[in-house]
């Protein structure tokens, strides 16, 4: 089961609705360099070239933008997207190539997704803790100033 992908190899999918609710498509064991990791990138996403052109170069022509964006993906070429444009594309395809390709390069295991839900309990951790450190200080604070009105030492803050 699975489907044809560009670049002439069968990738197996899973059903749609799994942990993050897209199809699964099989990823490459090594890339040949960083322009392929960019090229499947792009091509793994379903969006045209001229999409992410634009995406990438919104005040641009389209047409300069995806012969920019071309340029860019081909080995020979002599432009090259800056680190924060791979981030943001990423992001806008949705899919991770040069992530894996970084990871291979430097000897480093290739990353699982973290599900979002991970970061809301995090962050609802660290709210929660904030606050109880703020209600203690409040309330040392308030001990303080009291201890210091009956001494009349010093006048309360507002």
């Amino acid at each position: 089961m699975g489907s044809k992908g560009k670049d002439g190899v069968r990738h197996p999918t899973k059903p749609s609705g799994g942990r993050f609710g897209a199809i699964w498509m099989q990823t490459k064991l090594f890339y040949e360099d960083e322009h392929e990791a960019l090229q499947l990138m792009v091509s793994n996403s379903g969006k045209t070239i001229k999409e992410v052109a634009s995406f990438l170069w919104p005040d641009m022509k389209p047409e300069s933008a995806y012969a920019k964006l071309k340029t860019c993906l081909n080995p020979k070429g002599d432009e090259s997207l800056r680190f924060g444009q791979v981030i943001a594309l990423m992001r806008f395809c949705n899919s991770y190539e040069p992530l894996e390709y970084a990871c291979d390069e430097t000897m480093h295991a290739r990353p699982d997704r973290k599900a979002p839900e991970d970061d809301v309990v995090k962050l609802t951790e660290t709210i929660q803790s904030a606050a109880d450190v703020l209600t203690k200080a409040s309330a040392a604070l308030e001990r303080i100033q009291a201890q210091a009105l009956a001494m009349g030492t010093v006048k309360r803050a507002a």
